[in-house]
């Protein structure tokens, strides 16, 4: 056997393929059961995301690589898996990104011009664990002050506690330069 034909199987004995059967989530550190050739179950084994990103993996079809350090099969951790099966967001063009879900939601980075979100039911924002925005199919709410900058257009009334914009009466007209009274 050549030299490059040994260090070739070195090194892919290191890594496995493997399909997901489980995955626990609860912990400090999600894991998985997985079997990466018939009779060769793994159990609990830990799955390492880049910081700052975590994702659930519908496991019915999901696959992954299992990575054996140092070639110590009892040392082993799962790369984050993939579900080609389950929603999969492609045919990007070049240089877009997407975050997407298991039914269709997605945050897409189109272009470096547009960033598009497509929620299912509603989006929301929080600020300190207080919901400040809430989009739904329904419309818009809005907790707290809102300061605009710039011109506000309405195609509907606009309201101000129970005083309506478009329908509500003043007392107190008079005729010529003087002041009428406040809204009714």
């Amino acid at each position: 056997m050549r030299e490059t034909d040994r260090l070739h199987m070195a090194l892919r004995a290191h890594v496995s393929r493997v399909v997901l059967h489980a995955v626990d989530d609860a912990g400090a550190e999600q894991t998985a059961d997985m079997q990466a050739h018939s009779g060769m179950p793994r159990t609990q084994v830990p799955v390492h995301y880049p910081f700052g990103f975590a994702a659930h993996v519908p496991h019915d079809g999901a696959v992954t690589h299992m990575l054996r350090a140092g070639g110590d099969p009892s040392d082993v951790v799962a790369l984050p898996p993939s579900n080609p099966s389950v929603a999969r967001f492609g045919d990007l063009p070049e240089g877009d990104s997407c975050l997407y879900d298991s039914v269709g939601q997605r945050v897409w980075l189109s272009g470096g011009r547009v960033v598009r979100v497509d929620a299912h039911t509603s989006m929301a924002v929080s600020v300190g664990g207080t919901t400040i925005l809430q989009v739904t199919a329904e419309g818009v709410s809005v907790t707290g002050n809102l300061s605009v900058s710039g011109d506000v257009t309405a195609r509907g009334d606009v309201k101000a506690g129970s005083i309506s914009l478009e329908k509500h009466t003043h007392s107190g007209v008079e005729t010529g330069s003087g002041s009428t009274g406040a809204p009714q």
